[in-house]
Formats: C-alpha cells, structure tokens, sequence
C-alpha cells in the first residue's frame, strides 16, 4: 500500500505498540515511516512520533475526534502558534460539547500538511 505524509493510519511500531495517527515521513529505501501518535495502547506514546514498518500499517479514510483528542490538538495548535487552527479546533470542541456535530472535519490532509511543517 502507498502512503502519503499526512495519511491518517493505524498498525503497529516497531517496538510492538498498536498507534493511531498520521504519517509525518515515509522512508521507503527502509519500509517504515514517522507517524504522530495521536492515539496508543501505550498512553505515554500520544503526542509523540513512533516508528513504524510499512507493511504493518493500514490506512483510515476517517477519525471521528473525541472532546478529549480535541482538546489535545487545541494545545498543539498553540504550542505551532497555528491560529487558525485553532479557531477552527475550538470550533469543533464546541460542536462536540454541545453534541451538535455538523459533518465539519479539521482533520483534513490540508490542515495535517499545514501542522506538519511545525513539527
């Protein structure tokens, strides 16, 4: 399968945890790529990047944010400075709290994209 920076994808590191996140660079030559670690079975690897082999990821066309991932994009937007994201970040947790969600998706691969050239 052939990925992309900023894939949203799920599988597993080398070092054997199951992560959800996206790809932040793929090295081919060595089959494996950087993912943000948006999600974990080991709760310390959120927010961090974890390697992990090509052929032991899959990717997901859509992540349907919970209030708590959102909150933690709403801290990483403001440690990036990235305002705009943030608004639009804020927006959604608004959505979310009110349980009033309108199909509005911040995690598009633009707004991905835009992150990855801050981290």
């Amino acid at each position: 399968m052939n990925f992309e920076v900023s894939d949203w994808v799920q599988g597993q590191t080398i070092s054997g945890e199951f992560i959800f996140g996206y790809v932040e660079q793929i090295d081919l030559e060595q089959g494996v790529a950087k993912v943000y670690v948006v999600k974990s079975d080991n709760e310390d690897s959120a927010g961090r990047i974890a390697l992990a082999k090509l052929h032991h990821m899959k990717e997901q066309a859509q992540w349907s944010p919970e209030e708590e991932d959102i909150r933690g994009l709403i801290d990483l937007a403001l440690e990036t400075q990235d305002q705009e994201w943030f608004m639009e970040l804020s927006d959604q947790l608004k959505d979310t709290v009110k349980g009033d969600s309108k199909g509005r998706s911040v995690f598009s691969k633009n707004n991905v994209s835009r992150l990855s050239t801050y981290i």
